[in-house]
């Protein structure tokens, strides 16, 4: 699926609402990185988020591409997982947060997830 990256004035189709900048949660409540991208199909109906996860003092930045299936709650400034954060963590960085993921990437991600 041709998926793209929306811009900062570009939001999801409903019943998602903003997410960017939100901080993430793992299904145990522990902080993972916060929403940096969103990326949705040619309708607008969300697919994928960026969660960007900081290294020691910020250096280091990985990025996560995380299927929205894995969303539980949100609220006004988290979301949360019903994934640990070993399951983001183990899941295939990507390199490019600024180009729609490619399908390749988009099935292995969900493979790691148990969406596949």
């Amino acid at each position: 699926m041709n998926l793209i990256r929306l811009q900062r004035h570009q939001h999801p189709r409903p019943p998602h609402r903003e997410l960017r900048q939100k901080r993430v949660l793992d299904s145990g409540y522990r902080s993972i990185g916060q929403v940096a991208n969103l990326y949705v199909d040619e309708d607008m109906v969300l697919q994928f988020l960026d969660v960007a996860a900081s290294g020691v003092l910020g250096f280091g930045t990985k990025h996560h591409l995380v299927p929205v299936e894995a969303i539980t709650e949100e609220d006004a400034g988290s979301i949360t997982l019903e994934v640990d954060q070993q399951a983001v963590e183990s899941a295939p960085t990507y390199a490019d947060p600024h180009a729609g993921p490619e399908e390749e990437l988009q099935r292995s991600t969900r493979e790691q997830y148990g969406y596949g």
